[in-house]
């Protein structure tokens, strides 16, 4: 799939421009150049030794929601924006984007149930973007996929994507990881401490970490230690419980102009109150005629 530099091109904003230099002088990865000449300098900060560097990637509806009632896979509220193909097609780009950058990607199982009969992995589908992810240093050709589960039972094994080698790789509890190994039809292996996750494995590797819930920390933790170090996240609630607990570094948020209504928007289950919640600080800002861009830093203890 071919995506043209002259077709994509916006004139990014950059609203908080000492914030962006303090991140680009902590950044060791040089921006591609297709990437350069669509979004401008797009640098990730280095992570620390305790987790990946972590930013979610998403598009809302510009009433705030993720799907439409009457289908909720995400990927609608962008591909049904039939006033704005550009922004559309940019914004699909954006994704793309985001994982060059990632050692790995987090789905939610939300995310496989929305589309049971498709493969749905982290795919680069620009070909510039992949071959830059050799000038990145990556190790592998796509980012880990990596489907985020808090005690396992509600992954949907029958889905296609568990038939691919190499297979995705399972994060979850230890009780999580127990059922998974138990009712997952393929070889599987319980992995608790770390190892190079960078190298194929034939066997569904189930990570884990936490009794009967997944710890959020701890797995980001045996995440890093086993060579991730740019996570981008996928999964909407993921997203919002990794605000919630003050984990999520960045947030590369569009809007489409589109109205889904409804109540399928992030953060339900997770709100915030008056006098305790996160911020962010703009750091890039696009438009086309339907679509927003953003590129946003979270801040957290204001």
């Amino acid at each position: 799939m071919g995506f043209s530099v002259r077709e994509l091109q916006i004139d990014p904003h950059y609203p908080s421009p000492a914030l962006f230099e303090e991140i680009r002088a902590r950044s060791a990865m040089a921006t591609p150049e297709k990437i350069k000449a669509i979004l401008g300098e797009v640098p990730l900060p280095e992570p620390s030794d305790k987790r990946p560097y972590l930013y979610g990637c998403m598009v809302l509806s510009f009433d705030g929601k993720m799907g439409f009632a009457d289908d909720p896979e995400g990927t609608l509220i962008s591909k049904m924006n039939l006033f704005d193909r550009k922004g559309a097609d940019l914004d699909f780009w954006i994704m793309n984007v985001c994982r060059t950058f990632a050692d790995g990607v987090i789905f939610g199982t939300g995310t496989l149930k929305a589309r049971m009969h498709k493969l749905w992995y982290a795919q680069i589908f620009d070909p510039d973007l992949a071959e830059a992810r050799r000038e990145l240093g990556k190790k592998t050709a796509v980012p880990l996929s990596l489907i985020i589960s808090g005690d396992g039972r509600d992954i949907p094994f029958e889905h296609a994507t568990f038939s691919m080698d190499p297979a995705p790789l399972i994060l979850t509890s230890l009780k999580g990881a127990d059922y998974v190994r138990e009712t997952l039809p393929r070889a599987s292996r319980i992995i608790t401490e770390p190892e190079d996750l960078l190298c194929e494995s034939p066997e569904v590797r189930i990570l884990a970490s936490g009794e009967k819930m997944a710890d959020t920390d701890g797995l980001l933790a045996l995440l890093r230690a086993s060579g991730l170090k740019h996570v981008s996240v996928e999964a909407p609630g993921y997203i919002w419980l990794l605000i919630k607990k003050e984990r999520l570094d960045e947030y590369f948020l569009n809007y489409s102009g589109v109205y889904a209504g409804g109540s399928t928007a992030p953060g339900r289950a997770l709100p915030f109150g008056a006098n305790e919640h996160p911020h962010a600080a703009l750091l890039m800002t696009g438009f086309t005629g339907g679509f927003v861009f953003t590129r946003q830093k979270l801040i957290y203890g204001v």
